[in-house]
């Protein structure tokens, strides 16, 4: 299979119809080692041409499951100049995931403070959101934070609290 092929079968269009309920994971699993890595180096030139796009968290998400090191300088680069919180919450979560790098724990949960905005009409939205990537770390700080939304005033960030510490 052309590694054109690949990516086009393993990151969908980002749209409802081709993602929801979308899982790449077994599609991964079924590759060599060599389309792997093949794989891996087409997803951070994909990275790397969106530097200063909208990032599909699909490609960091699958970088990590790569566990690629290699990705790291560009996704360090894309956290550095992104604005988008729930993206770099992502992309923080994924080098962690990648390198166990302590620090993205300390951004992760700055990210999380500044998506707490009840000025945000969406911040319900973006918080909810927030907890999947957030559990990911794993660690005393972040789970701590999670306990402390389970008692939200908001029906939805309570219960999303409790649905990710049940994971």
């Amino acid at each position: 299979m052309k590694i054109n092929e690949i990516i086009e079968e393993i990151i969908p269009p980002s749209d409802y119809q081709h993602r929801n309920g979308f899982n790449n994971i077994p599609l991964i699993n079924k590759l060599n080692e060599e389309d792997k890595k093949q794989l891996e180096d087409a997803l951070i030139n994909k990275l790397s041409i969106q530097l200063n796009q909208e990032v599909d968290t699909l490609v960091v998400e699958t970088l990590a499951y790569l566990k690629s090191q290699k990705s790291i300088k560009v996704l360090i680069k894309l956290l550095e100049t992104l604005n988008d919180d729930l993206t770099k919450l992502a992309i923080s979560a994924s080098i962690f995931e990648i390198n166990k790098d302590p620090r993205m724990i300390d951004v992760a949960l700055n990210i999380i403070k500044i998506i707490d905005n009840k000025n945000d009409s969406y911040y319900v939205y973006k918080l909810t959101s927030a907890f999947y990537y957030l559990i990911k770390f794993k660690s005393n700080k972040t789970i701590k934070v999670l306990e402390e939304y389970t008692n939200h005033n908001e029906f939805l960030v309570a219960y999303n609290a409790r649905q990710v510490l049940s994971l």
